[in-house]
């Protein structure tokens, strides 16, 4: 439940992201690539690792398998990243009725996240660059272009569309969305930020960052490519979803992954109505 419910909703936030023209200032593209702060909130009220998870295949299946923009064997170095980033940060808060540690929490999970992704993006192309550093200047120049797309990103998605509001939602939903789905909400503690991360965190977030680039340089020397549109494996093809038709393609992504949100929300709400009905007649 917990997991088709982030899964469709970071499908839906993304879709909708997409639909968002990017403005450009040079090579800096200053566009929300994510509003993450839905699906983000959804993780710390349920700090579960199946709800990390599918934070980062909610895009994948929504905004680019089902479009047909998959990008082969690559796209699983983001999935390792951002999953084992949103699940240490998740139990980073111990308080989510303090808007503190969520705003860093969030933080941690989106830029934490970019700082290997930026590194990684680096190294694909050192190792697979032959004559990487015979040419005057080009280690420079892709790591100054790396560090300026990853500042905005930070700053819009990370922060402006990402801590910020997570900041704010997560203490309004927290005790109110557990209940639609017949969980029990998360306990409260005073204790620190870091009193439960321990080496086998530091531990798997090192382990990910290794496996994200073990995956993208496999992805590269391997050969596996983006799909095309002509591929029988692209689903996005098989029922007519492209983006070179219109734009008609992404709409109907949008109304498939809201569409699945409200059947999840109802179906939580009607299977928890016998509970509540339940406890009332005791009472």
């Amino acid at each position: 439940m917990v997991f088709i419910l982030v899964l469709t909703l970071s499908g839906l936030e993304n879709t909708i992201a997409e639909l968002i023209p990017e403005p450009t200032l040079g090579p800096i593209e200053l566009g929300i690539s994510s509003f993450i702060f839905l699906p983000l909130a959804l993780v710390f009220l349920f700090p579960y690792i199946e709800a990390a998870i599918a934070v980062p295949l909610g895009e994948i299946v929504f905004t680019e398998f089902l479009l047909g923009e998959f990008g082969g064997l690559g796209e699983f170095s983001e999935v390792v990243l951002v999953t084992t980033f949103v699940y240490v940060a998740a139990q980073m808060v111990h308080d989510l009725t303090n808007p503190r540690q969520v705003f860093l929490a969030a933080a941690f999970a989106k830029i934490g996240s970019q700082i290997p992704a930026t590194l990684l993006d680096m190294g694909v192309i050192w190792v697979g660059a032959e004559e990487f550093e015979a040419v005057a200047g080009l280690p420079q120049s892709v790591f100054v272009i790396e560090v300026l797309d990853m500042i905005p990103e930070a700053i819009i998605t990370g922060l402006v569309f990402g801590a910020i509001p997570t900041m704010y939602l997560v203490p309004s939903l927290y005790g109110k969305v557990e209940p639609l789905l017949g969980i029990n909400p998360r306990p409260q503690s005073d204790a620190s930020m870091l009193s439960e991360i321990g080496i086998m965190h530091v531990a798997a977030l090192i382990g990910a960052s290794i496996l994200a680039f073990f995956f993208a340089t496999a992805g590269f020397f391997l050969g596996l490519p983006m799909m095309e549109t002509e591929s029988l494996l692209n689903i996005g093809a098989l029922v007519g979803l492209t983006v070179e038709d219109g734009g008609a393609g992404i709409f109907i992504s949008l109304i498939l992954a809201f569409i699945l949100f409200l059947l999840v929300v109802a179906w939580g709400r009607n299977s928890t109505a016998p509970t509540r009905q339940q406890s009332q007649t005791r009472k």
